[in-house]
């Protein structure tokens, strides 16, 4: 039972990390007690989850709903102080399989070679208020993830530490467990596939310590609000992405804790899907409840509509962080030109690059057959190179379909710092 208990948590705790193994036995043996037990295999998972509550008393959000959160209530829900982390860089010839591992590390054992490493995140500094939509926009491999997963105590800090709900994620890693729901994109982490839509979420509220009348209250009040009434007796397993994010979502409403983190959440849903999902989530959890959602995307479109602030991270920095509006502001001391090419060359890329008044030049491709791509340019003064920027395009023997002054988006503003697109 006490293996159960340890299991329970690490599978749908978002802050513990389960083995590979452990979910594949819990899976099991849910899926078979749902399959052949019916009720009484509920009341299992139940009483499962009952010990592992009675256990971790400290975990439960009631006492912290009871008094409003953590007894340091600071303007600042999330602060971090040079939070770092880092990874051993890992060679080609450690990725083949095990005979190969093992060759490597007795070699760098032999020749006490130094490890090589990636820092993820690196010395981040932020502060996130109470009650704030805050977003962390950054490319793939920006670190996000590894932040967030920090700040989950789902990893544990190479250097510096964070306040998570006043709480220290390096001492006090079980309030800020409590603290916290997690939601991952792809919708298969955080709840059981072959349990029910409701199971699911009678084991959150017990697991979280409701009791059992709020417990049924939140749960038909989740059910109404997320649509989910039809699918209360389907299993996970059979949902569709955007119906498993909904659950996800559901589970965030139904515990309520004073935090909500969000990792990348609309990535791979179909446009309503994505809609649905940030509606849900800034007009209810944020606005209506008060929640503190922290979100890491790589869609600006999405941090410029929902985000109160944005962070832009870059190679595990934090780059600038304000306001969408304040970030674009920035920028528009200069001139931003779009244009759209035909025969587009890496080589006329480069040339303009070296035109006099240009700042930043980034290209992208979107036909490869036809060449056809189009280029931004920053400049101080878009009238004073055009003529220059027209003849040398024709010279390049490229066509240009149009030309135009833009407004700045939070992409510019990552232009802007780091000299890159946002989705190269």
């Amino acid at each position: 039972m006490l293996f159960l208990r340890m299991t329970f948590s690490k599978l749908f705790c978002p802050h513990v990390t389960a083995s590979y193994m452990q979910q594949r036995i819990l899976y099991t043996c849910s899926r078979e007690i749902y399959r052949h037990s019916g009720d009484h295999g509920k009341s299992w998972l139940q009483d499962a989850a009952n010990q592992y509550l009675s256990s971790m008393d400290r975990l439960s959000l009631k006492n912290k709903n009871d008094d409003g959160g953590s007894a340091l209530m600071s303007e600042y829900i999330i602060e971090t102080f040079d939070l770092t982390k880092r990874f051993e860089a890992k060679p080609l010839e450690e990725r083949s399989g095990w005979t190969e591992k093992l060759i490597h590390l007795m070699k760098a054992k032999l020749l006490k070679k130094e490890k090589n490493e990636i820092t993820a995140v690196d010395h981040v500094n932020i502060k996130v208020k109470r009650g704030e939509f805050f977003g962390l926009l950054g490319p793939n491999g920006a670190g996000k993830t590894v932040l967030i997963k920090l700040l989950a105590c789902l990893l544990y800090p190479d250097e510096g530490t964070a306040l998570v709900n006043g709480f220290d994620i390096r001492k006090e890693r079980d309030e800020v467990r409590a603290s916290i729901s997690v939601i991952v994109s792809g919708g298969w982490l955080g709840f059981n596939p072959f349990l029910t839509v409701q199971q699911n979420l009678e084991f959150f509220a017990r697991l979280y310590g409701l009791s059992k009348e709020l417990a049924l209250n939140r749960i038909e009040e989740t059910l109404t609000v997320l649509d989910l009434k039809d699918k209360r007796d389907e299993v996970p397993f059979y949902l569709s992405s955007g119906m498993r994010q909904k659950l996800l979502l559901g589970k965030a409403f139904l515990v309520r804790t004073p935090i909500i983190f969000l990792d990348e959440p609309t990535i791979g849903l179909d446009p309503r899907a994505a809609y649905y999902v940030r509606d849900f989530v800034k007009n209810k959890l944020n606005k209506e409840y008060g929640v503190t959602v922290f979100m890491s995307t790589h869609y600006m479109e999405e941090a410029d509509l929902l985000c109160d602030r944005v962070a832009i991270m870059h190679d595990g920095k934090i780059v600038a962080l304000d306001t969408p509006q304040n970030l674009k502001l920035s920028v528009y001391k200069r001139d931003i030109l779009e244009l759209k090419v035909a025969d587009m060359t890496p080589n006329l890329v480069e040339r303009i690059k070296d035109l006099d008044g240009v700042d930043d030049v980034v290209a992208h491709i979107t036909d490869p057959v036809a060449g056809i791509g189009f280029v931004r340019i920053h400049t101080p003064n878009s009238r004073e190179i055009l003529a220059e920027l027209t003849k040398l395009v024709e010279k390049e023997g490229a066509q240009i379909r149009f030309i135009r002054n833009i407004d700045p988006t939070l992409e510019d503003v990552f232009i802007y710092f780091t000299g890159k697109r946002l989705r190269e």
